[in-house]
């Protein structure tokens, strides 16, 4: 019996001790803005509340969803107390990421989209690297493409081993993996808040989370990047990159425009400008050019104009700021503007360029080695000549 007791007591110191250990462990926030995603937040919460780390704050954002997105954060708020809801008429990500910001307790931030998901074993790893070294301000991780193919995501998703300690503030520019993604990103929330709260622009409707990186990543002085591949990031069947901006291209053109500005204002409120600007208007003119590169050139020379009238008038700069390795595009984007460009030369190049391949096309079935070739092929498998009117 006295045994017995004994092993009890032992059992229950032990169980505590395994408490406490839990709970000095760091808190993780996770971040979910939602908004009509009932098809795949099942999943995404499913690998949030299995995770192998418990210690987890899930804070979800209702955007206003008109689907049955919230009944779903419901029904999974009923399973694990660790879910948090919280719902807003719909005023966009941005705006829903605040809301969670503010309300988050936690010692680090994580932010997940609603449509994808992590590894199970997630935040396990990630706390582990911090438990070997708590300086770590910001760990950057990879991640995987789930659905349609696209080699562009899987190398942007795609990390290498690194460590940046005690970085200057252009840390953004040399480490890659510092931007776009954001659900990339473990952060202490401490580099969030101090020296003053930083919080998303609700103004801009897309690029919100790329000026928001350019605000906390220069704060943080030590960065990990691991090569471990926790998030995965749905692409679906009809939105492949083309897909996904075509119907947007002018409008993400803009946004990107905006992104330029807010970054170039904010750094210079920050006092980060006199010392970095030849590196951000470097990776201004990789954006830009990126973005326009294969517009039709009527509007290649517009939004060429609109980026050099940006840097040399509204701020003063010139072709000398942008580094080696962006400046042959700079200089591209220069005779975009000076060519004589406009919408019906455009047109009459397209007229001459079908006229040109029709009439190669017709030479080609008038051609005795095409006739002999035709004779040669099996009725079944002939060219229809007259989709070519011949």
């Amino acid at each position: 019996m006295a045994i017995d007791l004994i092993k009890e007591k032992k059992d229950s110191e032990m169980n505590n001790m395994q408490n406490d250990k839990e709970k000095s462990r760091p808190v993780i926030s996770v971040i979910v803005p939602v908004y009509n995603a009932e098809k795949y937040i099942k999943k995404c919460l499913e690998t949030l509340i299995c995770q192998t780390y418990d210690n987890l704050e899930i804070i979800c954002v209702d955007d206003g969803s008109t689907d049955h997105s919230l009944e779903l954060l419901e029904l999974f708020a009923k399973k694990d107390y660790r879910i948090k809801i919280f719902s807003q008429k719909n005023a966009g990500p941005a705006a829903a990421r605040n809301l969670a910001l503010k309300k988050a307790t936690g010692d680090y931030i994580s932010f997940v989209d609603a449509d994808d998901f992590l590894e199970y074993n997630a935040y396990e790893i990630l706390v582990n690297k911090l438990e070997q070294d708590d300086s770590w301000d910001l760990i950057i991780f990879g991640g995987n493409v789930v659905g349609e193919a696209n080699d562009y995501f899987t190398s942007i998703l795609t990390t290498s081993y690194c460590e940046r300690r005690n970085n200057r503030q252009d840390v953004i520019f040399k480490e890659k993996a510092a931007k776009p993604f954001l659900w990339l990103h473990l952060i202490k929330k401490s580099i969030l808040t101090n020296p003053t709260p930083l919080y998303f622009d609700e103004s801009m409707d897309l690029g919100e989370d790329q000026i928001f990186q350019f605000q906390y990543v220069p704060r943080a002085k030590n960065i990990l990047v691991i090569e471990d591949k926790l998030y995965n990031y749905r692409i679906s069947k009809n939105a492949s990159l083309m897909q996904l901006y075509n119907h947007r291209r002018i409008t993400k053109t803009k946004m990107h425009f905006e992104i330029v500005k807010k970054v170039v204002e904010n750094w210079k409120e920050s006092g980060l400008y006199d010392s970095y600007k030849d590196e951000l208007w470097t990776w201004a003119v990789s954006l830009i050019y990126w973005t326009i590169i294969d517009f039709p050139a009527e509007f290649k020379k517009k939004y060429a104009q609109q980026f050099i009238d940006l840097l040399e008038n509204k701020y003063n700069e010139g072709a000398y700021i942008v580094l080696e390795y962006e400046i042959d595009h700079y200089m591209e984007m220069k005779e975009w503007v000076l060519n004589d460009y406009s919408e019906e030369k455009a047109m009459l190049g397209v007229a001459s360029k079908i006229e040109r391949e029709k009439y190669e096309i017709e030479e080609t079935i008038r051609s005795k080695a095409f006739k002999a070739g035709r004779m040669l092929t099996p009725v079944d498998q002939r060219l229809d000549l007259d989709a070519f009117g011949a």
